[in-house]
This record gives C-alpha cells, sequence and structure tokens, in this order.
C-alpha cells in the first residue's frame, strides 16, 4: 500500500494522531509568543528629557510646574491628516541652569518667567537623559538603552533582525530537518530557543541583545517549522486542510496569552525569561513525540516506519498486515531517495527548472509578480496590524488582545467557505474588505479614536482571512515544475514585508492613523490585482510551464466529487506563515517520497 492509503486504513486523523496533533499544537503557543514579545520588550514608555528635578534648586514648584517651564511645546502630534494636537516635546528642552535661573529671578510670577523662557532661551536636545513614565511599562529594552528619538529607528530594528532571523531558520531548518530527520532537529532547535532566549533576558548591551534575538528568529521559526511538519505528515489526506488552517488558532491564541504576560510581568527581562522558559515543558516531548513516519520511510528505514504506524493503527484500534508498505514501494524509495548518485543521474536526464522560468513568459511573469506581491502585503500588514496596536487609543494590552483574538473567526471562516466560494473571490473580497476597513480610519474625527480600534480589528480580521487564503491559491497557481521555486519566492516576499513592518509602523509617532491608512491601501491594491489571478476550485493543478499559461484562458472542471481530493490530496498544506511548504501535485506513485525528500532548498522557504 501507499503511505496514504496506509493511512486510509489506520484512521486520517485518528486518536493517535490527534494526541500528536494538538501536542505540537502546543508548541504553536509559545512561538507565537517570541514572534511578537517585541510589542513588550520593545515599548516606548511615555518620556521627556530628564530636568533632574529637585525641588530645594527650583523654589519650591512642584515637578510638574518644573516640567512645564522646561519643556517646550513645539511638536505636534497628528491624529489625522490635517488635524494636529500640539503637546510637549519629548526630545528637546531649555537649558536647566538658565530655567532655574530665570525662575528664581520671577520666583513670584510664574506665568511672567514661563514668558521669559520661551522668548529669551534657545532649544537644546536633551543633554542628561530621559525621564520615562512607568505607567505601562516598568522596563523595556527602550528605557534601558534609550532607543528614543534620533535612535529611535534602533527600535524599529529590533522587530526587524527578529524577522530576519526567521527568514535564515525557514532555509536552514528546512535543509536539516529534510537531512537529518525532524525529530532530532526539533530538540536541538527547541534546547538553543530556551537557552539563546534566556541569555537575552540578561544582555548587557543592545549589540548582544540583538545578535541574541536574531538567533531567537531563527530558532523560533525552526521549532514552529518543524512542529507543524511532524504533527500533520501522519494526517490523512482529507485532513490536511483542516489541521494546516487549525494550527493558526494556536498561534492566535499565544498572542492572547503574551498579552496577558505582557500586563502582569511589564519588565522586558523578565517577559524575555518566562516566555523562553517555556520551552523547558517540551522536552518531555522527546518520549512522546516519534520521528516522522513519511520521513524515515523516505530514507528507506521501512521497520522503523511501520513501528510508528502499527502504534497508531493500536491506538487507533484498526487492524493493519504484518507488512503494510508493499516492496515495490520500498524498492521505489531506494532508488529515488537513499542512492544519491542514481537520484543525481536521473535530474542530468530531465530538465530541471528554476527561478528563471518563473519570468519566462509574460503571463508567468505578470502572474508571480502579483503571488508575490499579495504574500508581500499580507504580511507586512499581518504583523504591521499586531505591531502598530501601541499606536491605538485605548489599553494597550485589551488591544493587543483583541487584535489576536479575531484571527480565530478569520481562520474558521475561511475552513468553512474556501470550497465553497473560491479562492480568488476570498483573496479579493476580505483584503479589499479589510483594507477599506483601514482606510477608513482617515475619516474618522479625532474625538471617535475607538472607531479607529475598531477598524483596525476589521482589518485584522481581514487580512487574517485573506493570509490563509493565499498559501493554499499561490501552491495551486504554480505549475508542478516550479512550484517549489515559486513558493520560496513567495515566502521570501513575505519576510521581506515582515521585514519592513516596523518602520512604517513606527510612522504613527508622528501620524497615528497614517500606517493604517498605508496598510489599507496596500490592502485594496492587492485584492484588486488579485482579480487577475484565475479561479483554481475545482480545476486540474498545472502540471507544467504551459498548463500554467493556459490557466484562466480555458478550464478542466473536475466532477463535483473531485473537488475536495484535489484540494487535500495535491496540496498538502504544512507552510505557516510563510515558513515552509511540503506541496505535491504529483502522481499517487509519488506522492510518499515527495513529502519528505523536499531536496531543494528553495523549498525550506
Amino acid at each position: 500500500m501507499q503511505f496514504d492509503e496506509v493511512l486510509k486504513q489506520i484512521g486520517e486523523f485518528g486518536k493517535y494522531q490527534k494526541i500528536q496533533y494538538y501536542l505540537l499544537c502546543i508548541v504553536g503557543i509559545t512561538s507565537a509568543m517570541h514572534s511578537l514579545n517585541m510589542v513588550f520588550v520593545g515599548g516606548t514608555p511615555e518620556h521627556h528629557c530628564n530636568i533632574q528635578y529637585d525641588k530645594t534648586q527650583w523654589n519650591n514648584l512642584t515637578y510638574e510646574e518644573a516640567y512645564n517651564i522646561t519643556i517646550p511645546i513645539f511638536e505636534t502630534e497628528e491624529f489625522g491628516l490635517g488635524e494636529q494636537v500640539p503637546r510637549r516635546s519629548r526630545c528637546y528642552m531649555y537649558d536647566l541652569e538658565s530655567v532655574k535661573r530665570i525662575v528664581n529671578k520671577y520666583r513670584n510670577n510664574l506665568t511672567l518667567a514661563e514668558d521669559h523662557v520661551t522668548n529669551e532661551l534657545d532649544v537644546l536636545y536633551c543633554t542628561n537623559g530621559w525621564s520615562y513614565s512607568k505607567e505601562i511599562f516598568h522596563s523595556t529594552i527602550v528605557s534601558q538603552w534609550d532607543l528614543v528619538c534620533d535612535q529611535k529607528l534602533l527600535r524599529d530594528l529590533g522587530q526587524a533582525i527578529f524577522f530576519a532571523g526567521r527568514l535564515t531558520g525557514a532555509i536552514v531548518f528546512g535543509s536539516l530537518a529534510d537531512r537529518f530527520g525532524r525529530r532530532p532537529v526539533f530538540f536541538v532547535a527547541l534546547a538553543l530557543q530556551v537557552v539563546i532566549g534566556t541569555s537575552a533576558g540578561f544582555a548587557p548591551t543592545l549589540p548582544v541583545f540583538y545578535v541574541l534575538y536574531f538567533l531567537q528568529g531563527v530558532m523560533q521559526v525552526g521549532v514552529f517549522l518543524i512542529a507543524v511538519v511532524i504533527g500533520t505528515e501522519l494526517v490523512g489526506p482529507s485532513k490536511r486542510k483542516w489541521v494546516g488552517i487549525m494550527i493558526h488558532n494556536f498561534y492566535a491564541v499565544g498572542i492572547m496569552l503574551l498579552a496577558g504576560i505582557g500586563y502582569l510581568i511589564r519588565d522586558w527581562k523578565y517577559i524575555e525569561l518566562t516566555v523562553s522558559l517555556i520551552g523547558v515543558i517540551f522536552t518531555m516531548y522527546w518520549w512522546v513525540v516519534p520521528e516522522s513516519a513519511r520521513w524515515l520511510l523516505a530514507r528507506g528505514r521501512v521497520s522503523e516506519a511501520e513501528a510508528i504506524i502499527k502504534k497508531a493503527a493500536r491506538v487507533n484500534k484498526r487492524e493493519l498486515p504484518e507488512h503494510p508498505f508493499d516492496d515495490s514501494m520500498m524498492s521505489k524509495q531506494d532508488d529515488k531517495i537513499d542512492t544519491v548518485k542514481d537520484f543525481m543521474q536521473s535530474k542530468k536526464k530531465t530538465r530541471q527548472y528554476t527561478i528563471i522560468d518563473l519570468f519566462r513568459t509574460r503571463t508567468m511573469a505578470l502572474r508571480t509578480l502579483n503571488i508575490c506581491f499579495n504574500w508581500f502585503t499580507n504580511s507586512l500588514i499581518y504583523y504591521g496590524l499586531s505591531l502598530n496596536t501601541k499606536n491605538l487609543s485605548g489599553d494597550l494590552f485589551i488591544n493587543f488582545f483583541i487584535s489576536a483574538a479575531t484571527e480565530i473567526p478569520g481562520n474558521c471562516i475561511i475552513l468553512l467557505l474556501v470550497d465553497k466560494t473560491g479562492r480568488r473571490r476570498l483573496l479579493c473580497g476580505f483584503m479589499i474588505f479589510g483594507g477599506m476597513a483601514c482606510a477608513g480610519t482617515i475619516l474618522v474625527p479625532k474625538d471617535m479614536r475607538w472607531l479607529v480600534v475598531t477598524l483596525a480589528m476589521i482589518g485584522k480580521f481581514g487580512i487574517t482571512a485573506s493570509y490563509r487564503v493565499i498559501y493554499l491559491f499561490s501552491a495551486e497557481l504554480f505549475p508542478t515544475v516550479v512550484r517549489s521555486n515559486g513558493m520560496g519566492m513567495s515566502s521570501v516576499s513575505a519576510r521581506i514585508g515582515g521585514i519592513i513592518s516596523p518602520f512604517i509602523v513606527s510612522i504613527g509617532d508622528t501620524i497615528l492613523v497614517l500606517p493604517v491608512l498605508i496598510f489599507g491601501c496596500l490592502s485594496i491594491i492587492a485584492g484588486i490585482l488579485g482579480l487577475a489571478l484565475p479561479e483554481t476550485r475545482g480545476r486540474n493543478l498545472p502540471q507544467t510551464l504551459e498548463d500554467a499559461e493556459l490557466m484562466g484562458r480555458s478550464c478542466v472542471f473536475l466532477k463535483p466529487k473531485e473537488i475536495n481530493e484535489v484540494d487535500t490530496d495535491s496540496v498538502d498544506l504544512n507552510l505557516v506563515h510563510g515558513e515552509r511548504a511540503h506541496l505535491t501535485a504529483e502522481d499517487d506513485t509519488d506522492k510518499t517520497d515527495e513529502h519528505a525528500k523536499n531536496v531543494n532548498n528553495e523549498t525550506a522557504l
């Protein structure tokens, strides 16, 4: 029997698979905490120049009076375009000694003293450091290393460094997991994530912290990527789409829990330690989580694969023959996987496709650019809206929690509609819907900031739904011969979007609604461009570049009963947040090989 046939016999998602899957989904909860903890680790408290307040030196002025006379009003905080609100400067002050001299001279008339300070003194950059409010954050990397004013770019760099680490980790761990096995690489990444994350909490300098934070991003994607692969490779064809989408709900729960951790702790060092040390719990998985049976089978380790399958059958209370995998399939595994020389010789006999083939024709080039732009936009907006909760009015922790909670209905609605409505309609519809909500923030009066929060959350719901669709849609649009290259390029585009997102969010320090407006406009543009992509629901997946060229001009619809079979059997979504895809559209005889082989590094993206 073929591997998927064996899974159908023991139960495609029986008790054994459910135990393994849900245990590994818990890993997704902690991975989510790592991915967005910079919202609290790198939060920017309210701050102003340090006025070195001493009541005896300020002629008995209160701290508020000394602050008001020392810190000038000349910055503006724009709520919407054209709407400005004056505020005290965060980066400039009057010369302290001159201010004290004027205050002592006009000690009985503070108003007159303020007028003289304003008219006579020049404004200086903060010379004595900054004072930070502890109302929301007790300590962050911003307050520890003064990442404000002309240094705030270094603050935004932190999240970008983490996303760069995720891109690196997807490449590195995808290849390592294919070569050395899912299980050992998973536990190595898990151990390193705990050690590196804990070390980051004790980082003595900002450069050291950012090096560790980059490595933390590498390990985060390694742990999550392999956990998803292990959890889904033992799931049968008809259930793969379900498990591929439901894992995102656990990810959302992790972000929601992070809001609680941030609220309770409020110190960046202890947040890092808490999020990292939780991973110690997963060391117990060593005695519970087995190696991927698909990977073992692809490596010719038949007896080990059979032992896992038989255990699954016992737990699921199903019967299996003594040797469930037939000899012909084993022979094929040996020929294709174990014998590297034969494999390389077979590659020489067939044409090898590269990323260049995605741009050989006008149709494929435009389609590839369209798909990549959609990935870029979805990732940029998804992470941008998550990070932008700090710029919204109201309670940061509640906003962050709600933002994460909106992902769950977004995931579920796609699961319900993706086979009924079609990919293109859902992708375009949700992107335009979410984009219009975000763009609508520019029309909100400044006394209705709560409406900005509401519209931003609606936008997050829309982008979450469209993000789920683009995984499946793009995998079905790329022809088999370049699918790995296409998905790899798409994922790189998504990672670039994630890297850029914190810099767009930082615009909100000056113009509150501008980041959300930018996200909204990009979402609408991407949604409209998505209308140019051909629908794939119910169609044969393109095998060659020629098939892809014809897609959209003519279509061969499958019988209704075959639609779900194409969606689930032909495209196995193990790609989570752009990390990695095990995507196959070959004949049934090749499916088992391709799930575990993935020899090209591009697939790891």
